[in-house]
């Protein structure tokens, strides 16, 4: 009998434990996702505020404060590094990823990655398999989140103004062979319709349909661009933390 006893007492001493080990787990898993969830809903916490723009290229070196772009560091650490995108007078200055290890044209996961790997906010700038990755297709979309900070396509929201919008209309992508400057003509409020996949941006009809589709929207134009369907277009695409149902997008021809 005495026995039995130490054997039960040591069974349910082993059984606390495990217990206490599950709830630790499922408390800290709980709390991670309630703070991306505020994240997500515009309301951002400190952690993510404070911490974004500090580690908005996620610890890789690959940018000298000249301007180079040393893509042989930067894809030591991520080979899915395949450009970096600038937007003169806003926080947008980040490399650009694209996953290359999946089947899947529309792959998000950069959506809650970033660019190291982890997982969670702030994710990165990322394009989906769709496009090509050397900026060659017709319409090629970039996406990011809208952080509270300012930090990832946050800063895109200036060009609601219509003063800013006016003096800022400059998009820079580099990658290893070359640097394509984009001229923005247009800031509107889109549906958050998949881009990519509700246009076929093979058939100039539907190049057509995207640009008169932005033109019914509302927000800031450029008038005196005359976009035509031959021309290269880069979609920058963010959400509003006011309106889950809209995505903002920056809209811009590549010159030359």
């Amino acid at each position: 009998m005495k026995l039995d006893k130490k054997r039960i007492l040591s069974v349910a001493i082993i059984l606390a434990a495990v217990l206490a080990v599950l709830w630790g787990g499922y408390c800290n898993r709980a709390m991670r996702l309630s703070d991306m969830a505020v994240v997500s809903s515009g309301e951002s916490s400190d952690k993510f505020s404070d911490s974004a723009s500090d580690t908005d290229t996620a610890g890789l070196v690959g940018k000298t404060e000249g301007g180079f772009i040393d893509f042989e560091s930067l894809q030591t650490g991520n080979q899915d590094i395949y450009a970096w995108i600038t937007v003169p007078g806003t926080a947008v200055d980040y490399p650009v990823v694209q996953r290359m290890e999946t089947e899947d044209v529309y792959d998000d996961y950069y959506l809650n990655h970033t660019v190291d790997f982890v997982e969670g906010y702030p994710g990165a700038i990322y394009s989906q398999p769709v496009n090509a990755l050397g900026f060659t297709d017709a319409v090629t979309v970039l996406y990011g989140h809208n952080m509270k900070d300012g930090s990832m396509f946050g800063s895109l929201h200036e060009f609601r103004d219509k003063d800013f919008f006016d003096e800022n209309r400059t998009v820079i992508i580099q990658t290893p062979n070359n640097t394509f400057t984009y001229e923005i003509f247009a800031e509107v409020s889109f549906s958050d319709d998949l881009i990519p996949y509700e246009y076929d941006f093979s058939k100039p009809e539907e190049i057509r349909r995207f640009l008169n589709d932005i033109k019914k929207c509302e927000g800031n134009f450029d008038e005196s661009i005359a976009a035509k369907e031959e021309d290269r277009f880069l979609v920058l695409s963010t959400c509003f933390a006011e309106e889950e149902s809209m995505r903002l997008l920056i809209v811009a021809v590549l010159e030359g």
